[in-house]
Protein backbone atom coordinates (compact mmCIF):
# COMPACT_ATOMS: atom_id res chain seq x y z
CA UNK A 1 0.00 0.00 0.00
CA UNK A 2 1.32 3.29 -0.59
CA UNK A 3 0.26 7.02 1.04
CA UNK A 4 0.05 9.92 -1.13
CA UNK A 5 0.44 13.06 0.50
CA UNK A 6 -1.30 16.15 -1.87
CA UNK A 7 -2.12 19.83 -1.14
CA UNK A 8 -5.77 19.25 -0.02
CA UNK A 9 -7.23 21.01 -3.12
CA UNK A 10 -8.94 19.18 -5.49
CA UNK A 11 -6.53 19.31 -8.27
CA UNK A 12 -4.13 17.93 -5.69
CA UNK A 13 -6.06 15.02 -5.12
CA UNK A 14 -6.42 14.37 -9.60
CA UNK A 15 -2.68 15.05 -9.78
CA UNK A 16 -2.32 12.27 -6.68
CA UNK A 17 -5.29 9.90 -8.17
CA UNK A 18 -3.54 10.20 -11.40
CA UNK A 19 -0.46 9.16 -9.89
CA UNK A 20 -2.11 5.74 -8.12
CA UNK A 21 -3.29 5.13 -11.41
CA UNK A 22 0.12 5.26 -12.98
CA UNK A 23 1.58 3.43 -10.47
CA UNK A 24 -1.22 0.87 -10.57
CA UNK A 25 -1.84 0.87 -6.82
CA UNK A 26 -5.00 -0.97 -6.01
CA UNK A 27 -5.20 -0.03 -2.48
CA UNK A 28 -3.89 3.40 -1.75
CA UNK A 29 -4.69 5.74 1.28
CA UNK A 30 -4.49 9.46 0.83
CA UNK A 31 -3.77 12.29 3.27
CA UNK A 32 -3.36 15.88 3.32
CA UNK A 33 -0.52 18.02 3.85
CA UNK A 34 -0.42 19.31 7.62
CA UNK A 35 -2.99 16.24 8.60
CA UNK A 36 -1.38 14.08 10.89
CA UNK A 37 -0.30 10.58 9.71
CA UNK A 38 0.20 7.79 12.35
CA UNK A 39 1.70 5.18 10.79
CA UNK A 40 0.97 1.83 11.60
CA UNK A 41 2.13 -1.53 11.48
CA UNK A 42 1.14 -2.11 7.92
CA UNK A 43 1.83 1.30 7.10
CA UNK A 44 3.08 1.70 3.45
CA UNK A 45 5.75 4.09 1.47
CA UNK A 46 4.56 7.77 1.62
CA UNK A 47 4.69 9.55 -1.78
CA UNK A 48 4.72 13.23 -2.37
CA UNK A 49 2.01 14.81 -4.88
CA UNK A 50 3.46 17.45 -7.21
CA UNK A 51 0.19 19.43 -8.00
CA UNK A 52 -0.05 20.25 -11.94
CA UNK A 53 -2.70 21.64 -13.52
CA UNK A 54 -2.00 20.44 -16.96
CA UNK A 55 -1.96 16.87 -15.25
CA UNK A 56 -5.07 17.42 -13.03
CA UNK A 57 -7.05 18.92 -16.25
CA UNK A 58 -5.92 15.85 -18.27
CA UNK A 59 -7.67 13.25 -15.60
CA UNK A 60 -10.63 15.73 -15.52
CA UNK A 61 -10.96 15.21 -19.51
CA UNK A 62 -9.97 11.56 -19.24
CA UNK A 63 -13.40 11.18 -17.20
CA UNK A 64 -15.45 13.21 -18.59
CA UNK A 65 -14.95 11.65 -22.14
CA UNK A 66 -15.19 8.30 -20.31
CA UNK A 67 -18.23 9.21 -18.58
CA UNK A 68 -19.69 12.50 -18.47
CA UNK A 69 -19.19 16.29 -17.24
CA UNK A 70 -22.11 15.94 -15.09
CA UNK A 71 -20.55 12.77 -13.24
CA UNK A 72 -17.34 14.82 -12.49
CA UNK A 73 -18.77 17.14 -11.06
CA UNK A 74 -20.89 14.50 -8.90
CA UNK A 75 -17.11 14.05 -7.59
CA UNK A 76 -16.16 16.99 -7.28
CA UNK A 77 -19.37 18.06 -5.16
CA UNK A 78 -18.48 14.90 -2.86
CA UNK A 79 -14.76 15.64 -2.18
CA UNK A 80 -15.55 19.30 -1.16
CA UNK A 81 -17.72 17.88 1.58
CA UNK A 82 -14.08 17.10 3.27
CA UNK A 83 -15.89 13.70 5.20
CA UNK A 84 -13.59 11.29 6.97
CA UNK A 85 -12.36 8.94 3.89
CA UNK A 86 -14.26 11.24 0.96
CA UNK A 87 -10.54 10.90 -0.81
CA UNK A 88 -10.97 6.73 -0.89
CA UNK A 89 -14.62 6.68 -1.54
CA UNK A 90 -14.19 9.45 -4.66
CA UNK A 91 -11.06 7.65 -6.03
CA UNK A 92 -13.22 4.54 -6.35
CA UNK A 93 -16.15 6.45 -7.77
CA UNK A 94 -13.44 7.92 -10.30
CA UNK A 95 -11.44 4.34 -10.93
CA UNK A 96 -14.85 3.09 -11.63
CA UNK A 97 -16.25 5.71 -13.96
CA UNK A 98 -13.14 5.06 -16.19
CA UNK A 99 -13.32 1.06 -15.77
CA UNK A 100 -17.00 1.06 -17.09
CA UNK A 101 -17.64 4.46 -18.12
CA UNK A 102 -21.46 5.68 -18.54
CA UNK A 103 -22.88 2.81 -17.16
CA UNK A 104 -21.54 4.36 -14.21
CA UNK A 105 -24.14 7.03 -14.24
CA UNK A 106 -26.76 3.70 -13.99
CA UNK A 107 -25.57 2.20 -10.92
CA UNK A 108 -27.21 4.58 -8.42
CA UNK A 109 -27.84 1.51 -5.92
CA UNK A 110 -24.19 0.51 -5.51
CA UNK A 111 -21.27 1.38 -4.05
CA UNK A 112 -19.56 3.86 -4.52
CA UNK A 113 -21.66 5.55 -6.83
CA UNK A 114 -24.75 5.88 -4.07
CA UNK A 115 -22.33 7.07 -1.28
CA UNK A 116 -21.26 9.58 -3.71
CA UNK A 117 -24.55 11.15 -5.35
CA UNK A 118 -25.79 11.62 -1.71
CA UNK A 119 -22.84 13.55 -0.09
CA UNK A 120 -23.06 15.19 -3.64
CA UNK A 121 -26.33 16.44 -3.68
CA UNK A 122 -26.08 17.29 -0.03
CA UNK A 123 -22.96 19.66 -0.69
CA UNK A 124 -24.92 21.31 -3.80
CA UNK A 125 -27.89 22.13 -1.63
CA UNK A 126 -25.69 23.94 0.83
CA UNK A 127 -24.10 25.73 -1.77
CA UNK A 128 -27.42 26.86 -3.11
CA UNK A 129 -28.26 27.67 0.43
CA UNK A 130 -25.41 29.83 1.01
CA UNK A 131 -26.16 31.96 -2.48
CA UNK A 132 -29.21 32.97 -0.41
CA UNK A 133 -27.69 33.10 3.24
CA UNK A 134 -24.12 35.20 2.85
CA UNK A 135 -24.52 38.96 3.69
CA UNK A 136 -21.95 41.54 2.68
CA UNK A 137 -21.13 44.54 5.08
CA UNK A 138 -19.11 47.52 4.37
CA UNK A 139 -16.20 48.16 6.34
CA UNK A 140 -14.74 51.30 7.03
CA UNK A 141 -11.84 50.47 4.18
CA UNK A 142 -14.38 50.50 1.91
CA UNK A 143 -14.24 46.58 0.69
CA UNK A 144 -17.54 44.77 1.65
CA UNK A 145 -16.96 41.68 4.12
CA UNK A 146 -19.44 38.43 4.66
CA UNK A 147 -18.47 35.48 7.45
CA UNK A 148 -20.11 31.84 6.77
CA UNK A 149 -19.51 28.50 8.37
CA UNK A 150 -20.31 26.00 6.40
CA UNK A 151 -20.23 22.15 6.79
CA UNK A 152 -19.00 21.79 3.85
CA UNK A 153 -15.88 23.45 2.01
CA UNK A 154 -17.98 25.70 -0.87
CA UNK A 155 -16.14 28.96 -1.16
CA UNK A 156 -14.86 27.51 -4.89
CA UNK A 157 -19.29 26.83 -5.83
CA UNK A 158 -20.49 30.46 -4.45
CA UNK A 159 -17.71 32.95 -5.60
CA UNK A 160 -18.64 33.02 -9.42
CA UNK A 161 -21.71 33.71 -8.54
CA UNK A 162 -21.16 37.22 -6.32
CA UNK A 163 -18.79 37.78 -9.17
CA UNK A 164 -21.59 38.00 -11.12
CA UNK A 165 -23.86 39.69 -8.38
CA UNK A 166 -21.26 41.85 -6.70
CA UNK A 167 -19.24 42.18 -9.27
CA UNK A 168 -18.46 46.26 -8.96
CA UNK A 169 -17.13 46.14 -5.08
CA UNK A 170 -13.92 44.24 -3.95
CA UNK A 171 -15.38 41.53 -1.24
CA UNK A 172 -14.79 38.95 0.65
CA UNK A 173 -16.17 36.02 1.83
CA UNK A 174 -14.94 34.79 4.87
CA UNK A 175 -14.67 30.50 5.93
CA UNK A 176 -14.38 30.74 9.64
CA UNK A 177 -14.18 26.54 9.49
CA UNK A 178 -11.43 26.26 7.49
CA UNK A 179 -9.80 30.00 8.18
CA UNK A 180 -10.06 30.93 4.09
CA UNK A 181 -11.36 33.16 2.47
CA UNK A 182 -12.78 34.07 -1.22
CA UNK A 183 -11.12 37.08 -2.23
CA UNK A 184 -12.47 39.35 -5.39
CA UNK A 185 -10.84 42.39 -6.82
CA UNK A 186 -12.83 43.29 -9.09
CA UNK A 187 -10.62 41.43 -11.71
CA UNK A 188 -10.65 37.64 -10.18
CA UNK A 189 -11.36 35.83 -7.77
CA UNK A 190 -8.66 34.02 -5.59
CA UNK A 191 -9.15 31.73 -2.45
CA UNK A 192 -6.72 32.38 0.43
CA UNK A 193 -5.69 30.44 3.16
CA UNK A 194 -4.76 30.62 6.50
CA UNK A 195 -6.63 33.48 7.19
CA UNK A 196 -7.40 34.89 10.38
CA UNK A 197 -8.43 38.61 12.43
CA UNK A 198 -6.61 39.87 14.45
CA UNK A 199 -9.47 41.84 15.09
CA UNK A 200 -12.91 42.55 14.86
CA UNK A 201 -13.63 44.34 11.07
CA UNK A 202 -14.76 47.88 11.68
CA UNK A 203 -18.48 48.71 10.42
CA UNK A 204 -18.77 51.76 7.84
CA UNK A 205 -21.16 54.25 9.43
CA UNK A 206 -23.31 53.26 6.41
CA UNK A 207 -23.68 49.69 7.28
CA UNK A 208 -24.99 50.83 10.56
CA UNK A 209 -27.90 51.98 8.65
CA UNK A 210 -28.42 49.00 5.68
CA UNK A 211 -28.35 46.62 9.01
CA UNK A 212 -30.99 48.59 10.96
CA UNK A 213 -32.98 48.66 7.76
CA UNK A 214 -32.51 44.67 7.29
CA UNK A 215 -33.55 44.16 10.88
CA UNK A 216 -37.51 46.30 10.37
CA UNK A 217 -37.71 45.14 6.89
CA UNK A 218 -37.55 41.60 8.25
CA UNK A 219 -39.97 42.29 11.36
CA UNK A 220 -42.62 44.84 9.83
CA UNK A 221 -43.27 42.06 6.94
CA UNK A 222 -44.09 39.59 9.47
CA UNK A 223 -47.29 38.85 9.69
CA UNK A 224 -47.90 37.97 13.93
CA UNK A 225 -50.90 35.56 13.35
CA UNK A 226 -49.11 33.53 10.85
CA UNK A 227 -45.85 33.53 13.09
CA UNK A 228 -44.45 30.03 13.26
CA UNK A 229 -41.26 29.62 14.65
CA UNK A 230 -40.75 25.80 13.49
CA UNK A 231 -41.46 26.67 9.83
CA UNK A 232 -38.59 29.33 9.74
CA UNK A 233 -36.42 27.59 11.77
CA UNK A 234 -37.07 24.51 8.62
CA UNK A 235 -36.28 27.83 5.73
CA UNK A 236 -33.46 29.22 7.85
CA UNK A 237 -31.66 26.75 10.04
CA UNK A 238 -30.48 28.54 13.18
CA UNK A 239 -26.73 27.37 11.82
CA UNK A 240 -27.08 29.88 9.25
CA UNK A 241 -28.69 32.87 11.26
CA UNK A 242 -25.76 33.69 13.19
CA UNK A 243 -24.20 35.91 10.32
CA UNK A 244 -27.53 37.05 8.92
CA UNK A 245 -28.38 40.78 10.17
CA UNK A 246 -32.03 40.32 10.17
CA UNK A 247 -31.87 38.25 13.05
CA UNK A 248 -29.05 40.03 15.54
CA UNK A 249 -30.25 41.80 18.35
CA UNK A 250 -28.50 44.46 17.47
CA UNK A 251 -25.92 46.11 15.05
CA UNK A 252 -22.75 47.07 17.18
CA UNK A 253 -20.77 44.88 16.20
CA UNK A 254 -20.47 41.73 13.15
Amino acid sequence: MTVFRYDGGFEGFLCAVGDCLEAGEKQPEFVRDGDVYSSGLFAGDIHEVTTVRETALMLRKRFVNAVSQEAFATARYAFHSQKAGIELLVWRYLTLGLQVGRRVCLMLTEEPVHSVNLIARHVSHEAHKYKGFVRFREVETGFLYARIEPEADILAFIAPHFVGRVGDRRWMIHDLQRNQAALYDLKSWRLVKNIELTAEPTLSATEHDYAALWQRYFQRHAIAERHNPKLQQKHVPLRYRKHLPEFEPDNDSL
